[in-house]
């Protein structure tokens, strides 16, 4: 896969569930080449500049089934550090903090229907996202309406 093919993968694929910039991937990517467990070339089409071309070698493959195996059977607990201005939602006036949860609110449903426009059936990493985003809004729902009852 040259640059632009790995680049493209990252934006509509794991850009939906990770923040993963382009140049930490690179960055990651070289560290992966001196280790042996990818390798690269160089590789001209026409009159287009030279791009190098990336491949997983033998030994990249033996580490990525390792690290798939072990990874799938880990659980992780999720964090949620935009989570952490509700500790201190009551230091802002009651009316000013509920209309931010509004405006959070609505961001999250925004953000849910845009998801689930997409065309990416069955693909269980956009499930999970969903799912997490949907509990989300009646989280926040909750929230505001702590303050109406």
């Amino acid at each position: 896969m040259h640059g632009y093919q790995l680049s493209e993968f990252l934006d509509t694929h794991l850009g939906l569930f990770f923040d993963l910039k382009k140049a930490t991937a690179y960055n990651i990517l070289g560290k992966m080449e001196e280790k042996g467990w990818v390798g690269s070339r160089e590789e001209q089409e026409g009159k287009r500049p030279p791009r190098r071309v990336f491949s997983i070698s033998a030994e990249g493959e033996l580490i990525f089934q390792e690290l798939l195996r072990s990874s799938l059977a880990e659980y992780r607990p999720a964090f949620f550090p935009g989570n952490v201005p509700v500790l201190f939602r009551d230091d802002l006036p009651e009316a000013e903090s509920r209309s931010l949860l509004e405006e959070r609110l609505s961001n999250i449903l925004e953000r849910l229907a845009t998801l689930e426009n997409m065309d990416h059936t069955n693909h269980p990493l956009l499930e999970h996202q969903l799912q997490i985003m949907r509990t989300d809004s009646d989280w926040v729902r909750g929230l505001i309406k702590d303050w109406q009852d």
